[in-house]
């Protein structure tokens, strides 16, 4: 087969995308293929293949546009002598695409448009060409700060964004196929916003009480109530119809709050949709990791007060039983921070192991932490579920620290720690009407859940233990190289030496 760069009269493939003109009307794609196959005629060129890319950016980079990936290939291969297009504007609007189509000017690639051609094979063909390129990225440079600025006037007069109707709110029905602009539309049923604002309320009812993302899929899914687009529900169709604004009667922009939504009737109050979103914020991405030091976060150095954080010593001999060696240190960082202070793992998880069972086991103590554990009344299971949920969030975060940056970890930990102190606060209340014999049933079946945690090998359960019982845990210095006594510990964060 003869490739087309060898025949006599050019043959140059067509490319089109949607497109506006300078008085706001539109430029639809078949159009402006008609009007580059007139231009070919009148020119004495041949149409090869035909590439339309529909309603696809060429700026954003994003999105991929398959027709235009198709068109490189094809003028790459020499199947073709060139492209034309309506203007330079809708080939690309980045230069480095357009570099591409130099990059073939040495085998006689050809780039047309309906107000003239760019001819590659020339330094001033290719001056003028790269030129207009820019001019192209430019324009569209601009076009996406007024739309930014738009956007945010618009979001801070409380009015939403275009597109389809948010989920849980009224709007009207998706377009179906065949609709043009002009045509009527249906708005959907007040029945199915309600059932839809139904399943929103009780999502977060069940998410708070800790039941699991998967678990709110396969429920959501259940009831028979699509997506806002109309399909079934999955982790990430769950995930940022949750979490968002207009549930809560708010607008964002770029996913910071900017004002209220102009006519909103809120699913959930802002509370409640704040910390939900710092609860999703808390799912760990991918694979969970395995967790190796039970005390790691959970023990603050009481020289400097920063958390002590679980370590590997693979340069000391191995325990008695041949595991390696392991450690909580108060990290010293390239900037300063930390001060070296550490104590044996072992020594560490053993000493407050045992003091953790003594304060479960004391019922004058009970008073503040058997609530977890006795099933006295419904309200109290509800909150101590929300307690456990909440902490492991709060272990979540933190372990994003480092990727996220601490102002990030700070603003979305706000609201659950806020809900913590609501939380506790209840459960102090319920904790009054607790009779002595509850108190000491309390306190056995306490000692009884550490034991069987830490039979299982249950990291998320011990340590929502020590978190509850030792909540100012802290380490003091050693008073020698290789001090791992019990005593050095401060139970309560006080300072003073104490017990437990």
């Amino acid at each position: 087969m003869t490739n087309a760069v060898t025949a006599s009269v050019p043959v140059l493939d067509v490319y089109a995308r949607i497109s506006r003109a300078a008085d706001g009307d539109t430029i639809k794609v078949d159009d402006q293929v008609e009007l580059c196959l007139e231009t070919l005629a009148k020119r004495g060129a041949l149409p090869g293949e035909i590439f339309r890319d529909h309603s696809l950016s060429a700026w954003d980079p994003k999105v991929v546009r398959p027709q235009w990936e198709q068109l490189m290939s094809r003028l790459e291969s020499g199947a073709s002598h060139g492209v034309i297009v309506y203007d330079l504007f809708r080939f690309s609007r980045k230069v480095i695409e357009g570099e591409r189509l130099v990059e073939l000017a040495s085998r006689g690639i050809r780039v047309w448009s309906l107000a003239g051609e760019y001819d590659l094979m020339t330094a001033d063909g290719r001056r003028h060409f790269r030129e207009a390129m820019v001019a192209a990225a430019g324009e569209s440079d601009k076009m996406s700060e007024r739309c930014l600025r738009g956007q945010l006037r618009r979001a801070r007069r409380g009015k939403q964004a275009g597109g389809p109707r948010r989920f849980a709110q009224p709007g009207y029905v998706l377009l179906p196929p065949g609709w043009e602009k002009g045509d009527p539309r249906d708005r959907v049923p007040e029945e199915q916003v309600q059932a839809e604002r139904e399943l929103i309320r009780t999502c977060y009812d069940r998410l708070f009480a800790g039941e699991s993302i998967s678990s709110i899929v396969r429920f959501a899914n259940s009831t028979g109530i699509q997506t806002a687009y109309g399909g079934r529900w999955q982790r990430r169709t769950v995930v940022r119809t949750l979490i968002l604004p207009s549930l809560a009667g708010l607008i964002a922009h770029h996913n910071e709050v900017v004002g209220e939504l102009r006519g909103a009737i809120p699913v959930v109050s802002r509370e409640e949709w704040e910390r939900m979103r710092a609860l999703i914020d808390a799912q760990p991405r991918g694979r969970p990791a395995g967790r190796v030091h039970v005390l790691s976060g959970l023990v603050r150095c009481g020289r400097c007060g920063r958390m002590l954080l679980g370590a590997p010593r693979a340069a000391l001999p191995p325990y008695p039983d041949g595991a390696k060696k392991r450690e909580y240190r108060c990290r010293e960082t390239a900037d300063g921070a930390g001060c070296g202070n550490h104590i044996d793992a072992r020594a560490a998880e053993s000493a407050v192991a045992e003091a953790v069972k003594v304060r479960l086991g004391d019922p004058r103590s009970a008073e503040r932490l058997a609530a977890r554990l006795a099933e006295v009344t419904e309200d109290r299971s509800r909150i101590e579920g929300e307690i456990a949920t909440l902490e492991q969030a709060a272990d979540d975060l933190a372990d994003k620290t480092a990727t996220w940056g601490v102002g990030r970890i700070d603003r979305s930990m706000q609201p659950i720690l806020r809900r913590l102190a609501r939380l506790r606060s209840e459960l102090a209340a319920l904790d009054s009407r607790i009779s002595p014999a509850d108190l000491a049933a309390a306190a056995a079946d306490a000692v009884a859940a550490w034991n069987e945690a830490a039979s299982a090998g249950d990291m998320a359960a011990m340590r929502a233990m020590i978190r509850r019982t030792l909540p100012a845990l802290a380490l003091r210095p050693g008073r020698y190289y290789r001090d791992h006594s019990p005593e050095r510990f401060d139970w309560d964060g006080t300072g003073a030496s104490n017990a437990a």
